[in-house]
């Protein structure tokens, strides 16, 4: 930070902004009806808190988000307004999930925004808040679908919910610097759930990476021609269900004939559908799979980074425990 968190703070309408923002990203028309500040008067504090480091604008369709830059912002300013922050040991990430869970397949975004902020009060990391809440949810809302103990309305909704959560999350953390590293993240025909791989990707745009996401059901045709244009570092593909399993071995095998020729890029692969068929993938290619996001970022991440920094071959030798939620 290059300012003094006195003087922004003491002035009272870039408190009353900045205090809005610790419960998340909000765009002017957001602040000036929950400040009663003049439109005019947002935008200018906007770009001052912007221009200082403190504030970061994200375009989301049509909408400008206004979001705290990092979690030391977030912090300098709880502490100077004493704003309270839990104890982690009074936060059960467990039993919130199941909350979560119930919340988010009744549409009640409201109380799955709530979860969510109350997890980031106590001062929980991006991968306990992923992993631990959101994915625990979604893991036990496809339990829920599986015995039909819900329908399918239901569970695209509690999808739609988490994304917007996760858009929270990531937008409280912050990105790290840059780290010049370019990653294509999608989903082959046939495959439709991509939060599990959203979440890989909302990690690696943390950790500095640039982050091509494509999502679900993206044509073979149409990975082909981004990954020749984008000569990215780091490709991985989601693949949950059985059905979808001959699209995205196709094309890894499109990626395989790529990498032969002039492309250069560690190649994975995750999802239930890819476990049951590890060996299938190894054979086009498939560089590693994860068992989960945390062993992503801890165990794998650090070694992809390093073969890239150094220009040396990936080789993941301990393959034994490979799996990819």
């Amino acid at each position: 930070m290059d300012m003094d968190v006195f003087e922004e703070l003491s002035e009272p309408s870039r408190r009353y902004l900045l205090k809005e923002m610790l419960d998340g990203p909000r765009n002017v028309s957001q602040l000036v009806e929950s400040t009663g500040l003049k439109q005019p008067n947002v935008s200018n504090h906007l770009s001052r808190l912007r221009s200082r480091g403190w504030v970061r604008a994200s375009k989301v369709g049509r909408q400008v988000y206004y979001s705290l830059a990092r979690a030391d912002i977030d912090e300098a300013i709880r502490n100077y307004l004493n704003v309270e922050r839990l104890r982690r040991e009074d936060v059960d990430l467990h039993a919130l999930s199941k909350e979560y869970a119930k919340a988010a397949i009744k549409g009640n975004e409201l109380a799955c925004a709530e979860i969510v902020e109350k997890t980031l009060r106590s001062s929980y990391g991006l991968l306990d808040v992923f992993q631990d809440l959101l994915g625990m949810a979604m893991m036990t809302i496809g339990t829920w679908y599986k015995v039909e103990a819900i329908d399918e309305g239901q569970e695209h909704l509690a999808t739609s919910i988490t994304e917007r959560m996760m858009f929270r999350v990531s937008q409280f953390y912050g990105p790290k610097a840059a780290n010049g590293m370019v990653a294509v993240l999608a989903c082959a025909p046939n495959n439709w759930h991509a939060i599990g791989l959203r979440m890989i990707g909302d990690y690696l745009r943390y950790a500095g990476w640039q982050v091509l996401f494509y999502g679900s059901n993206t044509p073979i045709e149409s990975l082909v021609r981004e990954v020749l244009d984008q000569a990215p570092h780091l490709v991985m593909f989601s693949c949950a269900a059985e059905e979808g399993v001959p699209d995205t071995l196709a094309v890894m095998r499109q990626m395989k004939r790529i990498r032969a020729g002039s492309g250069v890029f560690i190649l994975g692969a995750g999802g239930p559908a890819v476990q049951a068929n590890l060996e299938k993938f190894r054979e086009e290619g498939m560089d590693f799979s994860a068992r989960d996001l945390r062993s992503f970022a801890g165990e794998l991440l650090p070694k992809i980074e390093a073969c890239i920094d150094s220009g040396s071959k990936f080789d993941w030798r301990d393959r034994s425990n490979d799996s990819f939620n």
